[in-house]
């Protein structure tokens, strides 16, 4: 099954504008080509549009709506779509991170999900009262996958020095997902880093975010609580790239964050 045949427009309103993206060009006859030429993109961008791997931004739902005179249908779709929350938000996102070749992710709190122990996991999901922590923890061990086989997903992972000498679970547990950091560290597709103890204010304040680069199309995703916001808006994506390359530049190196690990390891 192809992308757009998996588009749920009654659940997504980035869904919804794929769809009718594609359902107003074949109304007037216009091949992706043609549109591409009206959008000024190439023919590739358009198909994506269409099968809701890139959002479309504002500026070319305006030009939609001039060049059809539907009258401001796209421009207030995008508008709302980029304010509400995707009501299968947690669906995509996994859908993204299975497919992505490449994840750079900071986390504020807590170890990041695909580096986490399943201890550790389930002492998570217990301090947030889930009911279904058993299904909870199988399911964030699944999604852990990426990072092994022939060809594992590449991930950059920034965590805050909080997040290190937060104890979850116990004593025993701590230990066991600090042990498993230092392991994980020495992979060559994972690039671990750790915050400077001393950083006073830089672009983590505000939560986790998380950048995955697939081969159809990148995904941003900030954390909101129980919640997340995802966005296929290149200019939103660039915009957390941004914040990650400024916690990346007040972060500790690989090697001394490896030290501040296991330094906060044998202290335990």
């Amino acid at each position: 099954m192809s992308r757009a045949d998996s588009l749920r427009p009654d659940f997504s309103l980035w869904d919804l504008i794929a769809v009718e993206l594609h359902r107003q060009r074949q109304l007037h006859r216009i091949s992706g080509a043609a549109l591409a030429a009206i959008l000024d993109c190439d023919r590739s961008t358009v198909a994506r549009y269409e099968s809701g791997d890139v959002q479309l931004p504002i500026a070319r739902a305006r030009v939609l709506d001039r060049e059809w005179g539907t009258q401001y249908l796209f421009e207030n779709l995008v508008k709302h779509a980029k304010s509400a929350r995707d009501l299968e938000w947690w669906e995509t996102f996994k859908e993204y991170e299975r497919r992505s070749t490449l994840i750079k992710t900071y986390e504020p709190s807590l170890i990041p999900g695909l580096l986490q122990r399943e201890g550790y996991a389930r002492a998570v999901f217990t301090a947030s009262r889930r009911t279904d922590a058993d299904e909870a923890v199988a399911e964030r061990l699944a999604r852990q996958e990426i990072l092994n086989g022939p060809d594992p997903c590449k991930l950059m992972a920034i965590i805050d020095t909080a997040a290190v000498l937060r104890v979850f679970g116990g004593t025993d547990v701590m230990r066991d997902q600090l042990s498993y950091l230092l392991e994980v560290s020495e992979w060559p597709h994972v690039y671990l880093r750790v915050t400077s103890e001393q950083l006073l204010g830089y672009g983590g304040v505000g939560g986790g975010f998380a950048i995955m680069q697939t081969p159809t199309g990148d995904l941003g995703f900030a954390n909101y609580g129980s919640t997340g916001n995802i966005s296929l808006d290149p200019s939103d994506i660039q915009e957390q790239a941004i914040r990650y390359d400024q916690i990346g530049m007040s972060s500790l190196s690989i090697e001394a964050s490896q030290t501040f690990i296991a330094r906060v390891l044998d202290s335990l």
